[in-house]
């Protein structure tokens, strides 16, 4: 039977979105996507993640019927990516917000609706390449899956990259179902999130007997259930005290937004940096023995903090003996000119004497937010950078190591790099933690700073690594190798001090989760190639 023929035997599901007119089934797209967004941080409302995807897979039904099949799938597909990624992207518009002299306040609409817009052209390509190997059946449910997660690869590595919102992360992190991520990744849980997703579609198919109609329901339910299991067993045998001595750390918050961090004030580095101490308290009152600031900590408006002897002195003091990993902008003095780095440091504080011990300098950097494509055009315009450094920053090698006094060493991922799978150094090189700096102050108070935090928080369990995560205008917090916090932050402005739990032997996706991800994708994509059944009987044909 083929696809046509099906069609003039259409559920009255199908045959309701046949027959929707085209505007229509857009709007119909465009809010099946944006619903998906509140399966995603702070709401993890996983369940209309489910309605949304089967939305979109009936859709698909009915761009099959279509003459131009391959084109109304990709729009389908673009419908739901636009209304996605706008509803999960919206919070970057408050970045035009921070210096609107310069941007204007109107800049962030269009840019939110571009940004949104080329996202959404990689759910409108992976529903098309759906589309091509569909099928009026069930395993039209296993070519959905793979055709959006391959895409969403691609999303999340292609032009640099920018793996938001995937699929697996409206599983809250920390909870039983995200600790499969230290099996096959984020990439791997997005994979089977998407299939478990797509199998209530089989409900409207009609020509399908009872059991065709439910097993697959049936079949994910169990799965799910199974892999719950799993993950609360994994829990259950995390280690309540930490072997061996661990370091106290404490993560510290300015509490400043972004444009009081930048006011244009001749002591205005000085007045970050007492809301720092403050925040990070002296010696006699705090436990720690690290500190960590988060990324960007003290402006670059009158001088460069490593450049100013006075100002790292008082940092020498105020922090005694202890170490200080802090975010900020350093520069190089070159023959051609001056480079840029947005860096993190590691501070060792000796008898109140700070000693610079190392600095790691960002390798992913945020495209028109940390450097400017073609920046000898996009220069004549006028336009300023978002991130107020001329030209922008240089980019650095990929992360390594940093020895940290009084602790093992670690890794610092800086910001964006956070929401990348697979930076951390493996083998003999792995860490023994992962430091998170993060100046989420850019993006205001909605779901931004939250998505952020819950895929960090995915590095720990992928990884099997303790983070300790110093965020500006976001969640601040140390966070347990299983992604659940251990303490965090209520508001701005706060500091919190935990022992850093311990790290667990590498997971089996840092060791072969891209051999464990690719047994995967190909038992998944196999299942379209089985034989097919005449629908009302059941009989192989």
């Amino acid at each position: 039977m083929t696809v046509r023929e099906v069609g003039a035997l259409a559920s009255p599901i199908q045959s309701w979105f046949g027959a929707r007119t085209p505007w229509q089934r857009r709007g119909l797209a465009v809010v099946a996507g944006a619903a998906a967004t509140l399966a995603h941080a702070p709401l993890q409302l996983t369940l209309i993640y489910v309605a949304s995807i089967v939305a979109l897979i009936w859709l698909l039904d009915d761009a099959a019927q279509r003459p131009r099949r391959i084109a109304a799938a990709f729009a389908a597909g673009w419908w739901f990516g636009l209304g996605h990624m706008s509803t999960g992207l919206y919070w970057v518009s408050s970045a035009f917000l921070v210096d609107s002299d310069s941007w204007g306040p109107l800049w962030g609409v269009p840019a939110v609706l571009a940004l949104a817009g080329g996202m959404a052209i990689f759910w409108g390509v992976g529903c098309a390449v759906a589309m091509a190997f569909w099928t009026p059946d069930v395993r039209r449910l296993p070519v959905f899956a793979v055709a959006l997660f391959v895409t969403e690869w691609l999303r999340g590595h292609l032009f640099g990259g920018f793996p938001w919102l995937l699929p697996g992360y409206v599983w809250t992190p920390g909870e039983p179902i995200s600790q499969l991520a230290s099996l096959i990744g984020v990439y791997g849980l997005s994979l089977l999130t998407l299939l478990a997703a797509a199998t209530p579609a089989a409900f409207a198919d009609a020509q399908a007997s009872s059991w065709r109609r439910f097993t697959p329901l049936v079949v994910a339910g169990l799965a799910v259930g199974l892999a719950w299991g799993w993950g609360e067993q994994r829990l259950a045998r995390a280690p309540i005290d930490p072997p061996g001595a661990q370091p106290i750390v404490r993560v510290a918050d300015s509490g400043l937004s972004q444009a009081e961090k930048w006011t244009p004030r001749i002591d205005q580095e000085w007045r970050v940096l007492r809301r720092y101490l403050d925040a990070s308290e002296p010696p006699e009152q705090s436990r720690a023995s690290i500190v960590i600031w988060p990324e960007g900590a003290i402006p670059v408006v009158n001088f460069f903090m490593l450049e100013n002897p006075d100002f790292m002195a008082t940092i020498g003091r105020a922090l005694g003996d202890r170490v200080l990993v802090t975010g900020l902008t350093r520069r190089e003095l070159r023959e051609d000119g001056v480079a840029y780095f947005n860096s993190a440091a590691v501070v060792d504080g000796v008898s109140g004497v700070p000693r610079l011990s190392q600095t790691y300098d960002k390798h992913r950097l945020v495209p028109f937010g940390e450097f400017i494509p073609l920046w000898s055009l996009i220069g004549q315009l006028n336009i300023a950078p978002l991130q107020q450094i001329g030209a922008g920053f240089e980019p650095g090698p990929a992360p390594t190591r940093l020895v940290v006094p009084d602790a093992a060493p670690a890794v610092v991922l800086i910001c964006y790099e956070a929401i990348f799978p697979g930076l951390i150094p493996r083998g003999v090189e792995r860490p023994g933690w992962i430091i998170s700096v993060t100046n989420d102050a850019w993006f205001g108070g909605g779901s931004g700073p939250a998505q952020h935090y819950a895929m960090a928080r995915y590095r720990a369990i992928e990884e099997g690594l303790p983070l300790a995560r110093a965020a500006s205008g976001g969640t601040s917090a140390i966070v347990d190798s299983f992604g659940q916090a251990v303490v965090a932050t209520q508001g701005r402005g706060e500091g919190v001090e935990a022992q850093l739990p311990p790290a667990l032997a590498a997971t089996p996706w840092s060791r072969h989760g891209s051999v464990f991800l690719g047994i995967l994708l190909v038992i998944i994509a196999g299942l379209r190639f089985l034989p097919a059944t005449t629908e009302a009987t059941g009989r192989r044909r």
